[in-house]
């Protein structure tokens, strides 16, 4: 109803958001997915040191209503005391907190989205032991792209960048102004960088934020409404550890190492392969059509065209299977340089 009759709320998105957690729930209920969720997260972490440890799960005791996994012991994450008389440093587990979100976020594109202090330990190795898997986020690349883009440009203070990159996602409508909306991101950025955490009031950040969202007319990214959230929490818990340490400003040398990697020469070549590999996955099916086309016109009893037509049909054929033979090639070029390039110099 909502949706249907109260037009300034339509571009919050209201059905998509019920849906999206909607979705979050009925994965919660189903404790297999939350085990599968594990075993992924387990899976992309296992090849870095991250100072992060994922439960091993027995899939031989778990089932819809019950999921078994190792047992985990360890001091809970806010309990900053105990941490300290075991000797462990709270900024050394700030930043394996800091460095371990960012990783599942922007490599991955695959993240735990319920880190709140309940779900965290550390462990007798140093080491922060995640629990409960039933919520997940999932971003596709270019949503981790745009928002790598996006907060490197408020770590670098260029809000032209960030407000151009707001307008190519389509997070504001093309009709609004480019410079405002750069005002209105360095309005609300500016007391931000910078400045330790202890300084800042999330509630009136995200006052701001609503109140620019309505006034430029942005619309809910419900893709992104488990990351907001997961980033809210998890500066609380890093607020715990240390009042005085920005934990985003420990992820700064990860955010603008992986953008370059998107954005610089290997990224654009890996676009490229990726791009045109999507496009070979497609030929098969193209020319199906096609085929099915020109048998549907020789039909006896299918379409009537005429001979001329069905010639100009025929030598269109002929140039679209060129095209995707020279889209094939393209993408084996860009393959070669990508890994030419990954080999580096020697």
């Amino acid at each position: 109803m909502i949706e249907r009759h109260v037009g300034g709320w339509r571009r919050l998105k209201p059905i998509e958001v019920v849906k999206t957690f909607r979705e979050s729930v009925f994965f919660e209920l189903d404790l297999r997915f939350e085990a599968a969720a594990a075993t992924e997260l387990a899976n992309n972490i296992a090849p870095y040191s991250l100072g992060l440890r994922v439960p091993t799960v027995d899939w031989s005791l778990t089932s819809r209503r019950v999921l078994t996994t190792e047992w985990i012991e360890g001091i809970p994450i806010h309990d900053v005391t105990a941490i300290a008389q075991n000797g462990f440093d709270c900024d050394v587990i700030l930043s394996k907190l800091a460095h371990g979100l960012f990783f599942q976020v922007f490599r991955d594109g695959f993240f735990h989205a319920d880190l709140h202090p309940g779900n965290l330990f550390v462990d007798k190795n140093g080491d922060i032991a995640l629990v409960d898997f039933g919520i997940m986020g999932r971003l596709d690349l270019s949503s981790r792209m745009y928002i790598a883009e996006i907060l490197r440009g408020f770590i670098t203070e260029d809000y032209r960048h960030v407000a151009e990159v707001h307008f190519t996602a389509g997070y504001v409508p093309a009709g609004k102004s480019l410079e405002m909306f750069t005002q209105a991101c360095m309005a609300v950025a500016k007391p931000i960088i910078g400045k330790p955490l202890n300084e800042i009031s999330v509630s009136n950040l995200l006052g701001q934020m609503f109140k620019i969202a309505a006034e430029f007319e942005m619309e809910t990214q419900p893709q992104l409404l488990l990351l907001q959230k997961t980033m809210m929490v998890t500066e609380g818990v890093g607020r715990m550890l240390n009042p005085n340490v920005n934990m985003w400003e420990l992820a700064r040398p990860l955010i603008e190492e992986w953008a370059q990697e998107q954005f610089g020469v290997a990224g654009k070549v890996k676009g490229a392969a990726r791009n045109g590999y999507d496009m070979a996955k497609k030929i098969p099916l193209m020319m199906g059509y096609v085929e099915n086309t020109l048998k549907a016109l020789g039909d006896p009893e299918g379409v009537k065209l005429h001979p001329e037509s069905i010639a100009v049909l025929q030598r269109a054929r002929g140039q679209s299977l060129n095209r995707l033979i020279y889209l094939g090639w393209a993408a084996l070029i860009a393959i070669i340089a990508l890994s030419l390039l990954g080999r580096g110099p020697g």
